[in-house]
């Protein structure tokens, strides 16, 4: 019917765009047809072509969707293809029983690899066979591949061995999220030592991991001289950040010491930070466990050559009060956002303190998490001068009654020119929201280690 025909095409974008076309005045020819469909089926995701698949169209019908070459622009799961996998007794001997063209097909452009398999089934882990994946690389099948994934990568150590000899792998991400009592820290120290084996054309690298390596562990980072992405969690930085210096193509650094749930017993020494002040294109920073930071700390972010556009500073216990100063430095800055949690050691920020932040003339994001104290919120009055102040997120120890809204809403923040949003965040808040006027005033719970949206 048409209204099913309706549906199918608003819940399917491939659907809607075909039908679009094919009610145009000028239509194509079949080879034309087929060509037009075939790019629009190669721009969607996963979801998208599965659904694809089940809702079909006479738009379709002269179409294979279970063409691989049809899914090249998304990541193929090394352990789910067959041909990646050793024969029924778990042996392999890098052959594969899949036909060559076949095979070729299934890898032809390929972008993207990904392994995701469970901790608990072993079995299904230890399938992938290195000797037939190493066979492949040789073979020239996986020349495309520049984009890898790999989670639960302490089971795959062999795996990654293999696939460090990708010609022209350009992106990697490790993640492992099982605690040191689980996971030998020798199996991540060697999963780490493979990417000093890994093309150094790498240019995205982001590495998560739920126990601590040391930071020694990062000196590969001296050779991969273009990378423009790197996000390191689960490493004890109070040693290794010298590593970084030569790293100056990078835009985008995001360093945790430790990981989300403890801190090395070592703070991070802020003078290391001071290695990183060649690094003059970054635009995007995030330090998270960095103690005690002072000015010095700062000094690569807000030198003259810098032109930082976001910092986030997260738990980042004890921070002085001279910081704001620094920051105020920071002349390209749209973003900052100061994060603790009720359980962090925090300074309060006095007026004095807040008013250098009105130099950042281009901010449009601000975060404060328990910077303030709830009698200190009429501080916020300071900041004035933040013409293009869109969105301020807020944390305070106590919960911000509706007499207190009113006050923050009505009085304090009456004379920010471009404000929008306020975002109050607590440890007991339920989301709501709620309109002041122009404000849009939300609501959320937020405690320690949890991810929040702060744009």
């Amino acid at each position: 019917s048409s209204s099913s025909s309706s549906s199918s095409s608003s819940s399917c974008p491939a659907i809607a765009a075909c039908a679009s076309i094919s009610n145009c005045h000028l239509r194509p020819n079949q080879n034309q047809w087929t060509g037009i469909i075939q790019n629009i089926v190669r721009c969607l995701t996963a979801d998208e072509l599965k659904k694809l698949r089940l809702v079909g169209s006479k738009e379709m019908q002269y179409l294979d969707l279970a063409d691989p070459s049809l899914t090249c622009h998304l990541s193929l799961r090394m352990d789910r293809a067959s041909f990646f996998k050793a024969d029924d007794n778990g042996h392999g001997d890098g052959a594969c029983r899949m036909p060559n063209d076949r095979v070729r097909k299934w890898l032809a452009d390929r972008r993207g690899l990904v392994i995701d398999t469970d901790v608990d089934n072993a079995t299904a882990n230890t399938k992938i066979c290195p000797r037939r994946v190493a066979n492949l690389i040789r073979g020239g099948y996986l020349n495309s591949v520049s984009e890898l994934v790999v989670f639960n990568c302490h089971i795959h150590r062999n795996i990654i061995t293999v696939l460090a000899q990708l010609p022209n792998l350009d992106s990697l991400r490790l993640a492992d999220h099982e605690d040191s009592e689980e996971v030998g820290l020798e199996e991540l120290e060697s999963i780490t030592a493979c990417v000093g084996r890994m093309p150094t054309s790498l240019k995205f690298l982001d590495i998560e991991f739920d126990c601590t390596v040391q930071g020694s562990r990062l000196s590969f980072l001296e050779r991969l001289h273009e990378l423009t992405h790197l996000r390191l969690r689960g490493f004890d930085l109070s040693d290794g950040i010298n590593y970084m210096r030569g790293c100056r193509s990078l835009t985008s650094l995001h360093l945790c010491h430790g990981n989300f749930y403890s801190s090395p017993s070592n703070d991070v020494n802020e003078k290391d930070l001071l290695n990183l002040m060649g690094l003059t294109k970054l635009r995007n920073v995030h330090l998270e466990g960095f103690d005690a930071l002072s000015k010095i700390g700062l000094a690569p972010f807000c030198a003259p050559s810098s032109c930082v556009e976001r910092l986030v500073l997260k738990h980042c216990q004890e921070m002085s009060e001279e910081c704001l100063q620094s920051l105020g430095q920071m002349v390209h800055l749209e973003s900052l956002h100061i994060v603790h949690s009720a359980y962090d050691d925090t300074v309060l920020f006095g007026m004095e303190s807040l008013r250098h932040l009105n130099a950042l003339s281009s901010l449009k994001s601000l975060s404060l998490f328990y910077v303030l104290g709830n009698e200190d919120l009429s501080n916020l009055r300071v900041l004035r001068d933040l013409d293009s102040l869109e969105t301020l997120n807020i944390a305070v120890e106590d919960e911000i009654d509706s007499e207190g809204l009113d006050l923050l809403c009505n009085s304090i923040l009456l004379g920010f020119a471009s404000l929008r949003r306020l975002r109050i965040f607590s440890e007991d808040g339920t989301k709501q929201t709620h309109h002041k006027g122009k404000l849009e005033v939300e609501y959320f719970t937020f405690n320690f280690g949890d991810l929040v949206d702060l744009e």
